[in-house]
């Protein structure tokens, strides 16, 4: 239910709830969506027209082999901007309490879970060594290791950082 009701264009890319009472946590992490489906549908709609209007200029003069390769163009920015809006859908829901430590991702709905017992993971930051590459926030737990908020530039992930670290305070 989360899930669904969060996903509203435009949200911050890191959003907090909290419930002190239940000493529960919720973080959604989101990549930034600089377009919604609305507006890139237009966007399309916009490059369509352009490019079947050149391509009936062109045919009404006799060049009507242009008609096949404006209609192939359009077919190419449509995947195209499908593929970018797709990925820029995903989101990554940690929820956190006092003895749970749930992680979900996915775009649209949940793909994989992750559920750990609280007190038995740690959450640690890997600086790189070169300052080009982006530091990683990773949970681990059990042997294994998911990665968080790979998506997020380096300002939104010391902003995760620092909010983990004072809800991590608050639980203990």
């Amino acid at each position: 239910m989360f899930w669904a009701v969060y996903y509203r264009y435009p949200e911050p890319m890191v959003k907090i709830e909290s419930n002190k009472e239940n000493n529960f946590y919720r973080i959604l992490i989101r990549p930034n969506q600089s377009i919604s489906w609305k507006s890139s549908l237009v966007f399309i709609i916009v490059i369509a027209f352009t490019c079947l209007s050149i391509g009936m200029g062109f045919a009404y003069v006799g060049a009507t082999l242009i008609l096949p390769f404006a209609g192939l163009e359009i077919i190419i920015v449509g995947f195209c901007v499908y593929l970018v809006l797709n990925k820029t859908s995903q989101q990554e829901v940690v929820t956190l309490s006092k003895d749970k430590l749930i992680i979900e991702k996915g775009a649209y709905k949940i793909k994989k879970v992750w559920k750990y017992v609280r007190l038995w993971s740690y959450i640690s930051v890997e600086r790189p060594h070169h300052p080009w590459y982006p530091a990683q926030i990773v949970v681990t737990s059990q042997g294994e290791r998911v990665p968080l908020g790979g998506f997020l530039n380096e300002e939104e992930k010391e902003a995760l950082i620092s909010s983990l670290e004072n809800i991590v305070q608050d639980l203990r």
